[in-house]
C-alpha cells in the first residue's frame, strides 16, 4: 500500500484559494443561495463575504469549536460547551 505526505505537515488542506473548513462553508452557502434564490440568496452570498476575512482571522480549527459551543459538535471525552467545572 502506498500512501502519501503531504510535503509540509504545518500547512492546512488547500482546495482553490480556501482551507478545508472555508471550503464546505463556502460550497454549502452556494447551495442554500441557488436553491432559496432572491434577495435572500444575495444575503447569504454577503454574509458569506464577511465570513471569510473574520473566519482568516481566527486560529487555524476555529470552526469545529464554534460549533462544540452552539452545540452542534460533541468531541470524544471533553466536557460538553456548558460544564463549568471539570474533574479528571
Amino acid at each position: 500500500m502506498d500512501e502519501r505526505l503531504p510535503q509540509f505537515l504545518h500547512r492546512p488542506v488547500q482546495i482553490l484559494w480556501f482551507d478545508s473548513q472555508e471550503f464546505i462553508v463556502v460550497m454549502s452557502t452556494i447551495f442554500v443561495a441557488v436553491i432559496v434564490g432572491g434577495m435572500i440568496g444575495w444575503a447569504l452570498l454577503g454574509v458569506l463575504l464577511l465570513f471569510i476575512p473574520w473566519k482568516r482571522s481566527k486560529p487555524r480549527g476555529f470552526i469545529p469549536h464554534l460549533a462544540w459551543r452552539w452545540g452542534l459538535l460533541k468531541f470524544r471525552n471533553y466536557p460538553g460547551p456548558t460544564q463549568t467545572r471539570f474533574f479528571e
